[in-house]
């Protein structure tokens, strides 16, 4: 699974790619939500690691960027500080899960693990679809 970590503090960018690459899992950092979405479009389906007060706008609209996009890949927030009006946002646009900085590495493994869970989920529903369109052709 491709991780896209989503991070303007560069310490704390670098610190959750050192301890993913320490697993083994494949991780790539942008600073900027605009960043991130001009290269969206040409990124291998993964979970995406969101702050949520991003320099250039915020998290929360980056998520919904990427679902008018169409890009339904697993999203958790991260934040050092958030109201619940914000996390309530992020969960009823689809988001795994939210955790606050900082985070221990258990958690952040486990809301990975729930991403990748449902990037299958997403990967199983378009195959799916994918037959029965076939099928139908």
């Amino acid at each position: 699974m491709s991780i896209y970590v989503v991070e303007d503090d560069a310490d704390v960018a670098h610190s959750i790619r050192f301890m993913l690459s320490t697993l083994k899992l494949d991780c790539t950092t942008f600073s900027t939500g605009a960043e991130f979405l001009d290269c969206v479009s040409g990124l291998s389906p993964g979970c995406v690691l969101l702050d949520v007060r991003l320099p250039d706008t915020d998290g929360v609209k980056v998520q919904e960027e990427l679902v008018r996009r169409g890009v339904d890949w697993p999203v958790i927030f991260m934040t050092g500080e958030a109201g619940v009006s914000t996390i309530v946002k992020a969960i009823k646009a689809g988001a795994v899960e939210f955790l606050i900085k900082p985070f221990s590495d258990k958690d952040l493994l486990s809301a990975l693990q729930a991403g990748q869970v449902r990037l299958q989920e997403l990967r199983r529903v378009s195959g799916t679809r994918s037959a029965a369109a076939a099928a139908r052709g």
